[in-house]
């Protein structure tokens, strides 16, 4: 039984599709079947249900696999643990985050981490959900920072918080400073942007009723980018209070007044996995993060 045989397993049942798992492994599709077939073979058995649009673990996949993860999560704390005893390292803090979260919420806890933890390598990775998830499975991020909600009995729910989402336009955007309905925004383009699913959903439902108002087209951009295109004065965009607040602050941006809008906010989870418990590096950054966004944190 090969460790690479074991991840093209986990990656499979985790993303429902060898053609989806031989992408994040970099491999080809042709490949990570292989490698199934071949741990089936030593296994005895089938591992998944072949032959849907998705693949499905057969009732010995269901089995073997908390079995996998774990061989796979003490193989990364093995190579971390050498890794570091080479390096003199005293530790290891690798964050995989949404775009939308870690480019405003991670910085300054960065800064101040690295005061206190001098000695400590720290590394900061924007990914998608799917692949934070990936990247705590696998050893290669220790802690995730995503959005809720999220039902994964092999994930620690480290700290959850609730960010107001605020509809924001540049300051010399038409509709700036004016009382407005939710008519009022469909003349203009509103770009969508990626949050939680929920919203996500909101988002794109009023991006298609303000397709006139774009030429016809709905706008889909990364959180990134947001501020940016804003800052050209023509589009609206929904996004966490906090990710634009230092905008407004400066008087570039500003956000909506929208009468008929219902109150919408970004639920936020810093996650780490069950089976690793965190280390005192790690321990350490969890807690300048809950006290950073404590005026957000629901617990």
């Amino acid at each position: 039984m090969e460790i690479r045989q074991l991840e093209a397993f986990v990656r499979s049942a985790r993303a429902g599709s060898f053609t989806a798992a031989a992408t994040q492994l970099n491999l080809t599709q042709p490949a990570v079947s292989a490698r199934v077939a071949a741990l089936e073979k030593e296994l005895g058995g089938a591992l998944f249900e072949r032959g849907g649009r998705r693949l499905r673990l057969t009732r010995l996949g269901q089995m073997f696999l908390p079995y996998a993860q774990r061989a796979l999560t003490a193989v990364a704390a093995g190579r971390e643990a050498s890794q570091r005893h080479a390096s003199g390292s005293l530790g290891r803090v690798a964050v995989a985050a949404l775009d939308t979260l870690g480019t405003y919420m991670l910085p300054e806890v960065m800064e101040r981490f690295r005061t206190e933890y001098p000695a400590v390598d720290f590394s900061i990775k924007l990914r998608l959900l799917p692949d934070i998830l990936a990247m705590l499975h696998d050893g290669r991020a220790t802690l995730g920072l995503m959005g809720a909600p999220l039902w994964d009995k092999t994930i620690h729910i480290r700290a959850h918080f609730q960010e107001p989402v605020r509809a924001v336009v540049a300051a010399n955007h038409p509709l700036a400073g004016k009382q407005l309905s939710l008519v009022d925004i469909y003349e203009f383009t509103i770009y969508r942007i990626t949050l939680s699913p929920r919203l996500t959903a909101l988002v794109e439902s009023m991006a298609e009723q303000a397709r006139p108002g774009s030429g016809g087209a709905v706008v889909a951009i990364p959180a990134i980018m947001a501020a940016p295109l804003l800052l050209q004065g023509k589009g609206i965009a929904f996004l966490p209070q906090g990710f634009v607040q230092t905008y407004v602050d400066a008087g570039q941006l500003v956000f909506l007044q929208i009468d008929d809008l219902p109150i919408l906010s970004h639920e936020l989870l810093v996650v780490s996995l069950v089976e690793r418990p965190l280390d005192p590096p790690n321990t350490a950054f969890v807690q300048m993060l809950r006290a950073q966004w404590r005026h957000i944190l629901v617990n």
